[in-house]
């Protein structure tokens, strides 16, 4: 059985260091405070993980057929395409001038290129 300090459960947990002693210092995650030092089971954090991945799918799923949320959410989305655009028109862009073809040869200058050879 392999125990964990607060900044390995916090690397497992992928939180940081002062959540992990939060959740240790309420009970929510199961552990002991040996002189200083907070001490957690593997296999407690990986329950605690599994509990918490557990709850929060149940969460998702149910909310995501309750039909307030779904009113909700159809509203919202309706006053985005109802809502007036209030920004102010901009100046309308420039119409640059149309500048003359040239090529090297017609302004006299030769290439570099062509007067080596």
């Amino acid at each position: 059985m392999k125990t964990f300090d607060l900044i390995e459960c916090a690397d497992l947990l992928k939180v940081d260091r002062n959540t992990v002693m939060k959740l240790a210092g309420t009970g929510e995650l199961p552990g002991a405070k040996i002189g200083r030092a907070w001490v957690c089971l593997e296999d407690d954090v990986l329950t605690f993980l599994r509990k918490k991945v557990h709850e929060q799918s149940l969460s998702r799923l149910q909310g995501a057929h309750e039909p307030e949320t779904d009113s909700r959410v159809a509203c919202a989305i309706a006053r985005q395409f109802d809502t007036p655009d209030r920004r102010r028109p901009g100046r309308r862009a420039r119409v640059l001038p149309r500048l003359p073809e040239t090529t090297f040869f017609e302004s006299g200058i030769e290439h570099e290129s062509t007067a080596a050879s």
